[in-house]
């Protein structure tokens, strides 16, 4: 029992393993969740030559959990140069609205991460007045936007709606953000993407209490599992909302762009027609010049 009289687990099912790499381990039992805080600082130090990443922009994780309030964890995402986590939209309690008060302040303060830097977010931006943003020739261009560092999903319980299915999967993406300055396409751009290294699973949430349950969680770098859970996590954010949401049920407050095509067939025709009266003054201003010259050179 615990000096304060609450029950508690004694320390004979805590236990680290090794896990698929040098770096990586399976914990067993009690406070699993530093494994996890430990295995961020570990990543953003570097300490494993092979999570290095060439032009990199900074160390970014992608995340979800049930939910979400362990102070050592948020302090290690504070480390990151970017974060999303989407956790389970709470049903309305004081601690829960106190809890995603300081999340929605957390999220002010953070830079947060670029949608193009996900295949699967480029075409989204969040709804302007409930409708799909309308991106035009002179507006922002697509995949411009940032996303928060914690988000929501799912269904709130309400008396009208009990046990909704939930957000349940504890995962934590760790990867690079890296740049490079040439795309497919023709000329020369900015590219943004995003490079998963290794990946944390467990059945802890990423809260206080789970460090006193019995838990399990680990790291692996294995590439199947990779991909998965960048799918999953990816395709959650996609349909997340911010992080105290009015509505209880699920209605995501990101959608595909919608392109004005009158205006850029519009905005084409005067850009060409800029570009031809453009040539066509080059070839005066040299028609002029030679014409210049011919009258100063001196006859033979």
């Amino acid at each position: 029992m615990a000096a304060n009289g609450g029950a508690q687990f004694s320390d004979a099912f805590d236990r680290t393993f090794p896990s698929d790499a040098a770096g990586n381990n399976i914990f067993v039992g009690r406070d699993v969740l530093r494994g996890l805080v430990g295995g961020i600082d570990d990543f953003v130090e570097c300490r494993q030559p092979r999570w290095r990443r060439y032009r990199s922009l900074g160390p970014t994780l992608l995340g979800s959990s049930f939910l979400l309030n362990d102070d050592d964890f948020l302090a290690a995402l504070e480390k990151l140069a970017g974060a999303c986590v989407v956790i389970n939209k709470m049903k309305r309690t004081e601690y829960v609205t106190h809890m995603l008060r300081q999340l929605a302040a957390l999220n002010r303060q953070a830079p947060g991460i670029p949608l193009e830097a996900f295949g699967r977010l480029r075409d989204l931006a969040l709804l302007e007045e409930g409708r799909p943003a309308v991106v035009g020739p002179y507006g922002p261009a697509p995949g411009t936007g940032r996303l928060s560092t914690f988000r929501t999903l799912g269904f709130r319980e309400t008396a009208g709606q009990r046990f909704p299915p939930l957000v349940h999967a504890k995962l934590a993406l760790l990867g690079h953000l890296w740049w490079h300055d040439e795309d497919d396409g023709p000329g020369v751009a900015d590219v943004v993407g995003f490079q998963p290294f290794r990946l944390w699973v467990s059945s802890a949430n990423f809260t206080r209490g789970s460090r006193r349950s019995i838990e399990f969680g680990y790291w692996t770098e294995d590439p199947a599992l990779l991909k998965a859970a960048e799918h999953l996590l990816v395709e959650l954010i996609a349909g997340s909302e911010d992080v105290d949401p009015d509505a209880d049920d699920w209605r995501p407050d990101m959608a595909r762009i919608e392109y004005d095509h009158d205006a850029m067939v519009e905005a084409m025709a005067e850009l060409m027609a800029e570009e031809r009266y453009a040539l066509l003054e080059q070839e005066a201003q040299a028609e002029d010049w030679l014409a210049r010259r011919d009258l100063d050179e001196p006859e033979e």
